[in-house]
């Protein structure tokens, strides 16, 4: 399978700017986009009076699922309210990986490129790239602490990180630095007087002997 890692990290952003979004953790609530209604399976069915069971397809789809075309235009995400939030943050976001991808169908393709989304969006690589040159080590526990992300997610993103490192870029870059701006810049105060990051090039070097 091929996939196109640039593309797919340039649509996450673009629903960052989208969804105004100016810091980290990412707000579940504030996951909101136009002609997409977002919405708990528990609230669907009280609203219908069709059980959790039956919505989810006896749990098949116990964290979300998206039905398309409800009405013309129109999409619906719905999800588990019981799951946790760091969980529940990366599966709406993977939802609307498959809405950005203009997903056909649900195939293995089609679940990595979604949960790539979902990853670039909770972290983007050019946010984690601006914090390690101002002389911060990221690590698991820094994405978890600081970005909200499950421990499972967390080392996936380090682990893609070991892979491919920052080479991602897009056009995209420099204005996803320019709406989280004030939160760099308070939150992460430069450790050293030239923004340079020994631990950044240093994995940047190991990544070049693999």
């Amino acid at each position: 399978m091929r996939y196109d890692w640039k593309e797919i990290t340039t649509l996450a952003y673009l629903t960052l700017l989208e969804l105004d979004m100016h810091e980290f953790p990412i707000v579940t609530k504030k996951i909101k986009l136009k002609d997409v209604i977002i919405s708990s399976y528990q609230k669907y069915a009280e609203l219908t009076g069709v059980s959790v069971e039956q919505i989810s397809l006896e749990y098949e789809f116990d964290d979300a699922l998206l039905i398309k075309e409800l009405r013309p235009g129109l999409k619906l995400v719905l999800y588990n309210k019981d799951k946790y939030d760091a969980r529940l943050k990366h599966t709406l976001l993977h939802e609307v990986g498959h809405i950005k991808r203009d997903h056909k169908k649900h195939g293995d393709q089609e679940e990595v490129e979604a949960h790539f989304f979902a990853a670039q969006a909770n972290a983007p690589n050019v946010i984690i790239k601006a914090i390690t040159r101002r002389g911060y080590k990221v690590d698991i526990h820094f994405l978890i602490e600081h970005f909200g992300l499950s421990e499972e997610s967390a080392k996936k993103k380090m682990e893609y990180l070991g892979k491919y490192g920052f080479e991602h870029t897009n056009d995209f870059d420099d204005a996803l630095l320019l709406q989280f701006s004030d939160y760099i810049n308070i939150k992460y105060t430069p450790k050293t007087s030239h923004f340079h990051d020994d631990y950044y090039d240093e994995k940047e070097r190991e990544r070049e002997t693999w």
